[in-house]
């Protein structure tokens, strides 16, 4: 049987390096060797540090961004969205610029410019450097130059040798605010593998987060990973691809300073996650939409019966969702949640539901997945289904064609175009009112959503008055109607 290699022995293949700069390795003696400081600093001259005095380092890239919380099904392959990038960063200081484009399918490309350090991310705007969210800082943890760097100026430990990707690795630990993070080194080479870490999530609960970088290259006197990427749970969201690597003046991009405060960014959700407060809009005589400014639902009673029509955003929202509820329908009643369509965010108030005893109705393919958000643990902050699992049964009806709630008063229906497959939308008989789910967002021109709304409300003979949907609010059924007979123009010979 064979033993893996203890640190100590690892350590024998080390070389000594210079003189103490964040840009130059230390010499070290003895058992200093197995310092977290000397395995850092091996890996920052590894990469070529030792010969960046005074210069930014300056590469092109591109990066698939895979949206697995979007696509059309909840399994790979998945919709990829493609970013360019021009990054400059400064080794001395381990600040970062990057000019970013992201392409997006049928959509005008959209630029953003980024600044980070360690613990911030800016944005440049017209109005000067603004903080961002930690989620911004993407692009500096697929940098093992900054990653690096950012462990060089914290405390860390040597925690062990763990074997990945088919090599023993040293593993250093650090401890943040957010956790323990853990950076693989190897030990042949001193090159930095591999950032490690746990990461909250607002519908999985946690996520295992690691940065991995590869395919490492040598270039204009420094070595960078051709390929880096972002697993989350094992599964690849972002693959980064390395092209020109050069050293450049310091003065040839522009201001690489950053304000002194705030000294940290928050690990806050995009503001189209955030619970923010309800606008309550009466579409019927108890029929209500409820909408922040990033999601819309809508609940309805019927008979003894609550049904809400998705449960978006988090288990806030669904809280906020049952306030409501409760102020508009006083009193303990049979609540059922319909669930329209299956990207992330739409579901991610499901699981509240469900620890309440609600029964969940969605397409018959949502099973597999909606049991998978239901059977999570969650372990890092325990949510109200975790405290309560024990007593939690998850009851669920699936739908693959017309199906009558209410006793025909709530109707669900596959909309069923090849854009809208695995989707519903929901008719109020007696409101007039339709809800389309994720599938109409714009009524300014045509599109294929709204198309095959529009083709599965006259297939099912629905006779709307007004529409409704998760991006879109109450809006009257001729325009829809509007919107298709521009299509059925242009397709006239």
């Amino acid at each position: 049987m064979k033993i893996a290699p203890s640190v100590s022995a690892v350590l024998l293949f080390f070389a000594i390096g210079g003189r103490p700069t964040l840009a130059q390795s230390t010499s070290f003696q003895g058992s200093q060797q197995e310092s977290p400081e000397f395995l850092l600093r091996r890996a920052w001259n590894a990469m070529g540090a030792s010969r960046t005095s005074g210069k930014l380092v300056h590469y092109t890239g591109a990066a698939s961004l895979d949206q697995n919380y979007e696509s059309d099904r909840t399994y790979p392959p998945y919709l990829a969205f493609i970013q360019t990038e021009e990054v400059w960063f400064n080794p001395e200081t381990a600040i970062e610029r990057s000019n970013l484009a992201i392409t997006y399918p049928l959509s005008k490309r959209q630029t953003s410019t980024v600044l980070t350090d360690a613990n911030r991310a800016f944005s440049a705007t017209d109005r000067g450097l603004q903080i961002s969210s930690r989620n911004a800082m993407q692009s500096r943890y697929l940098n093992p130059w900054l990653v690096v760097a950012d462990w060089l100026r914290s405390g860390a430990r040597v925690t062990g040798s763990e074997t990945y990707r088919d090599y023993p690795r040293i593993v250093l630990t650090r401890t943040t605010a957010n956790g323990d993070e853990r950076l693989f080194l190897d030990p042949k080479s001193g090159f930095p593998v591999k950032l490690d870490f746990l990461q909250k999530h607002y519908l999985w609960g946690q996520r295992h987060i690691e940065y991995l970088y590869t395919t490492w290259q040598a270039s204009n006197g420094v070595s960078v990973p051709c390929a880096s990427y972002l697993l989350a749970d094992g599964s690849p969201e972002i693959t980064l691809s390395i092209t020109d690597v050069d050293l450049v003046s310091v003065d040839a991009v522009s201001s690489m300073t950053l304000p002194a405060e705030p000294a940290l960014s928050e690990d806050t959700l995009p503001r189209f996650l955030q619970a923010l407060p309800l606008k309550v809009t009466q579409v019927g005589p108890s029929t209500y939409l409820l909408a922040n400014p990033g999601f819309a639902e809508v609940v309805t009673k019927i008979g003894d019966e609550v049904f809400l029509l998705d449960s978006t955003q988090s288990e806030q929202r669904a809280r906020e969702d049952a306030e409501v509820i409760e102020k508009l329908f006083p009193g303990n009643r049979k609540i059922t949640v319909v669930v329209t369509d299956l990207a992330w965010p739409h579901v991610a108030g499901v699981r509240y539901w469900v620890a309440s005893g609600a029964t969940i109705v969605a397409h018959k393919a949502a099973r597999n997945f909606l049991q998978q958000v239901v059977d999570r643990r969650w372990t890092i902050a325990p949510d109200y289904l975790e405290q309560h699992r024990k007593d939690v049964k998850f009851k669920f009806i699936g739908v693959d064609s017309s199906y009558s709630l209410a006793g025909g008063a709530l109707t669900l229906h596959p909309i069923d175009g090849i854009a809208s497959e695995v989707a519903l939308m929901a008719f109020l008989n007696a409101d007039h009112f339709l809800w389309a789910s994720d599938y109409i967002q714009d009524v300014s021109e045509p599109t294929q959503y709204a198309s095959e709304v529009w083709a599965a409300v006259h297939r099912d003979a629905l006779l709307p008055e007004r529409v409704a949907a998760e991006h879109l609010p109450l809006t009257p059924w001729t325009k829809i109607e509007e919107l298709q007979s521009q299509i059925t123009k242009l397709a006239a010979p």
